[in-house]
């Protein structure tokens, strides 16, 4: 996963004297995974990465580099494996709680049994949306691929949103932002102005919406939730936001506000495609998304049909668009 030849000391940087960035690259359209490592009285931990033995002993080393044996807390911004799956290795290794909000707490603390219902329930789902059988099949048999870069975790602290906990010397808010996944948080530093935002802000591409499957409290996907956090963020003095992957954003409102924009000429391209005859859910996706349309199945053709789905869904809702059924695929038309 990780090139060879890298200095761990290069990897390591720092945002103020007692916060640390640890920039992990990886062989990833992502291009690398953020972790952040707060010293003090509590020594705290923001992400882990995916379980992998050569990950594992970069994460050592950086936090030896950093002269800390040991840490209180891993806070934990959501459950995806790439940000939790080495949590279980490093809560054994160093003694710290592990916290997360309390939805994501059930993939946490049960990844394997989660995921392969999860993809299970997916795959069940491909025919209404006319994702071709060839690819949802591929794809969908990924599910041991994704367990075996985690560990199931016990959870020790469950997050609700509004906490305000120990980093180093710090006090971070815990920002309840779904979306990306139902129990998304990022944490709030608000002396300094920083925010740590996982998936939910990035400074270059903008987090795909999460498919609740089965649906979860009367949601199919958490795009309109997305949106609605995006929102909620402009009610904090942020001054630089350090995502889950890329750059740091320094600009945030205007990052914030792009992407609100973003996603409302999204939703005008999704009715567009509806309009010309785009009747399926997997073919407004291949309108939105033509690059995917050649390439050989792998993950980007789901995150597009989640994409497509979501804005179909909010157009559905502001009833500019319908939904139908011919047998069991799902049909949309313009109203």
């Amino acid at each position: 996963m990780i090139p060879s030849g890298i200095d761990v000391a290069g990897m390591v940087k720092r945002i103020r004297e007692d916060i640390l960035h640890i920039d992990i690259p990886i062989q990833h359209a992502l291009q690398n995974i953020n972790l952040y490592l707060f010293l003090g009285e509590y020594p705290a931990l923001i992400d882990t990465g995916p379980y992998h033995p050569l990950l594992e002993g970069i994460i050592v080393e950086a936090l030896r580099f950093a002269g800390i044996e040991g840490l209180a807390f891993i806070y934990l911004t959501h459950s995806h494996i790439d940000h939790s799956g080495m949590a279980a290795r490093m809560r054994r290794m160093t003694g710290a709680k592990v916290a997360t909000h309390r939805y994501e707490r059930p993939r946490v603390e049960h990844v394997d049994e989660r995921l392969r219902e999860e993809y299970a329930c997916y795959s069940s789902m491909s025919a209404r949306m006319g994702f071709p059988e060839e690819i949802a099949s591929q794809i969908f048999n990924l599910a041991s691929v994704w367990i075996s870069l985690s560990e199931p975790c016990p959870v020790d602290i469950r997050l609700g949103g509004g906490e305000r906990v120990r980093a180093g010397d710090h006090e971070l808010e815990v920002v309840h932002t779904p979306g990306h996944t139902a129990g998304h948080v990022c944490y709030y530093l608000a002396r300094e102005g920083l925010l740590f935002s996982g998936d939910h802000l990035m400074r270059t591409i903008t987090p795909n919406p999460e498919l609740y499957c089965p649906p979860w409290r009367g949601n199919m996907t958490g795009l309109t939730q997305f949106l609605d956090s995006l929102r909620l963020l402009e009610d904090y003095d942020v001054r630089h936001a350090y995502p889950g992957h890329g750059r740091a954003v320094h600009k945030v409102q205007k990052r914030i506000e792009m992407n609100l924009v973003h996603h409302e000429r999204r939703l005008a391209k999704t009715r567009e495609a509806v309009d010309k005859g785009c009747r399926t859910v997997w073919e407004v996706a291949l309108r939105l998304f033509p690059q995917v349309r050649n390439k050989p199945p792998d993950v980007d053709h789901f995150l597009a049909l989640k994409e497509a789905l979501g804005h179909l869904l909010i157009l559905e809702e502001q009833g500019a668009v319908q939904r139908g059924n011919e047998g069991e695929l799902w049909v949309f038309t313009t109203t």
